[in-house]
């Protein structure tokens, strides 16, 4: 039997070689396995996780940088950037069982932390690294090694670093620098983490350092943001949900003849240094990721469409008794006051309900939604950020009257800030909306070559003879209610106060929504600017919460850009 298995081998010799070759091969496998993953675990975790870091200080070093614009001086301001920081770590394995508390009670009084908390990470058997404070400042640092204590080191790192803290924070975003995710996240970080970053994301390990760096190209970005601008807005905008004790509100402008944001204030917002320490509602730009019911500010539209579908003139009249009854509702205006005979330039000027419910009316509902449709307001802009959402207009396909008859003077619709801005901006720009955009140029970090991301062709979303027309009655509208009049210029622009639905689709008769959009100067804008106060609790209307912050930022704008008088 045995010389029978002789001869078998010996005729089948390669097949059993083959076989025993991988045997062989799968238990030193198997041993290999077993030595790394689970006889030395501890040991090449945190040489794996040491060498992590190092990659990940590699990629840092390499993310490219984001700028705002000073248009007056022509100069650019770093808003994001790369950073040395220190932090301090302890090595277990070093430390001497009888110190271990010591050590733990010291560093708990130069960091402010639990010493409990400490003694669990000094005190871990065969552990190579444990994490006890990042972005030490010097000081601090001073005070660890003057402790000369075998075990506890400080090293530094590189992170990313955003020098004025919560400026424009929704719209730069920022980069996750923990073991598991080091990438762009929310705004700018996120929408262009691959023109940033020469890393695709993730463990920079896959791939070589060399073939990550020669392989692809990373750029500084520059933004379409002025600085100046910006801080601006920001501090008017906070000053005035505090002074009013609001939940929030937003702020943009925007050149409506390019499509350039000059600037995008959110409140509240955050610090990215310190993003942990932040809900997740924090990093969501309401701007772009969140939609409202405009109010009054709609108008413009509404009388917009009636422009254009030559059912009225700004001089078209109609009759107004304060209200007017719909499908068994009452809609009144907002004075609870009937004015008599008005014009369409008066409906403006005056916000009144019944006078766009009645535009709507003449026009009929498949004109008007065909319009709203035009106009873009269910859309999104297409902006170079991250996370924008729709509109909703969806209750118009019902054709019910009384869907009509509120979206008229904006309720029951929805936009977001920057959408209802972008079609807005067309008025003062003879019609045509210019896509919003937020990155100016690309800069090759290794050549310093410059890619000009220009804006693109607009699309006309109403007649030159339309815009004109209503630029005409907006300015009309700022002179009559004197509020956001600018000495020596022309504005043009419109508020808008809209009750907040709540979750049973009921309107609150205390929740309001303040805003106001305007440009500067009429004639040859160089500007617009929409500001939105949320469920303001001290004013009750746009007038003492919005257009205070519009006049105050547009007249620094005249005069930031010297833009002489008219």
């Amino acid at each position: 039997m045995i010389r029978d298995i002789i001869k078998e081998i010996k005729k089948n010799w390669r097949i059993h070689l083959i076989i025993g070759t991988f045997f062989i091969f799968a238990l030193l496998s198997i041993s290999r396995f077993y030595n790394l993953q689970i006889a030395q675990r501890e040991k090449f975790s945190a040489k794996a996780s040491s060498q992590f870091n190092d990659s990940q200080s590699e990629w840092q070093r390499l993310r490219g940088k984001i700028y705002f614009q000073d248009y007056a001086n022509n100069q650019l301001t770093p808003v994001a950037i790369n950073k040395d920081f220190w932090f301090v770590f302890v090595v277990p394995e070093e430390i001497l069982d009888d110190e271990k508390g010591g050590v733990s009670k010291k560093l708990s009084q130069i960091f402010d932390l639990e010493e409990e908390e400490i003694m669990r990470k000094v005190s871990k058997t065969g552990d190579l690294f444990e994490m006890i404070a990042e972005k030490v400042d010097d000081e601090k640092i001073r005070e660890v090694k003057s402790l000369s204590i075998k075990g506890v080191y400080a090293d530094k790192e590189i992170k990313r670093f955003y020098p004025y803290g919560e400026l424009a924070a929704q719209t730069i975003g920022f980069v996750r620098d923990d073991i598991q995710n080091f990438s762009g996240q929310y705004g700018v970080e996120r929408y262009y983490d691959d023109k940033l970053s020469v890393s695709e994301g993730g463990f920079l390990g896959i791939a070589t350092l060399k073939n990550a760096i020669f392989g692809r190209r990373s750029y500084d970005l520059i933004s379409t943001i002025d600085f100046n601008i910006q801080f601006k807005a920001e501090k008017l905008l906070k000053d005035s949900v505090l002074e009013q004790d609001a939940t929030g509100g937003s702020v943009i402008v925007l050149d409506p003849k390019t499509g350039k944001l000059l600037a995008m204030a959110n409140y509240p917002s955050f610090d990215p240094n310190n993003y942990s320490q932040y809900s997740l509602d924090n990093f969501t730009n309401p701007s772009v990721e969140a939609t409202y019911e405009p109010g009054s500010t709609f108008k413009l539209l509404t009388v917009a469409a009636g422009l254009e579908s030559n059912k009225i003139t700004p001089t078209t009249t109609y009759q107004d008794r304060g209200e007017v009854r719909i499908d068994g509702r009452t809609i009144r205006n907002w004075d609870l006051k009937s004015h008599g005979v008005q014009s369409v330039s008066d409906v403006l000027a005056k916000s009144l309900n019944t006078g766009v419910v009645f535009i709507e009316n003449l026009m009929g509902h498949d004109i008007f939604y065909h319009f709203m449709k035009n106009f873009r307001v269910d859309q999104k802009t297409g902006i170079d950020l991250p996370g924008e959402v729709y509109g909703n207009i969806s209750n118009l396909k019902g054709f019910q009257d009384i869907y009509f008859a509120t979206a008229s003077f904006g309720q029951g619709v929805s936009v977001t800030p920057l959408g209802l801005l972008s079609s807005l901006s067309s008025i003062a720009n003879g019609g045509v909306e210019m896509k919003p955009f937020v990155i100016d140029k690309m800069r090759d970090i290794s050549t310093g070559e410059e890619l000009s991301l220009s804006y693109q062709e607009g699309e006309r979303l109403m007649s030159e003879d339309t815009s004109r027309m209503l630029r005409v009655m907006l300015v009309n509208a700022v002179e009559e209610n004197m509020v956001a009049k600018i000495e020596g210029y022309n504005v043009a622009g419109k508020t808008g106060t809209a009750q907040v639905p709540d979750d049973t689709g009921n309107y609150s008769e205390m929740d309001t929504i303040h805003s106001f959009f305007g440009f500067a100067p009429a004639e040859n804008p160089r500007f617009s600017i929409l500001v939105k106060i949320d469920r303001p609790k001290r004013d009750r209307f746009a007038g003492q919460t919005a257009i205070p912050i519009f006049k105050e930022l547009a007249e620094y704008i005249l005069r930031y850009y010297q833009i002489p008088r008219e």
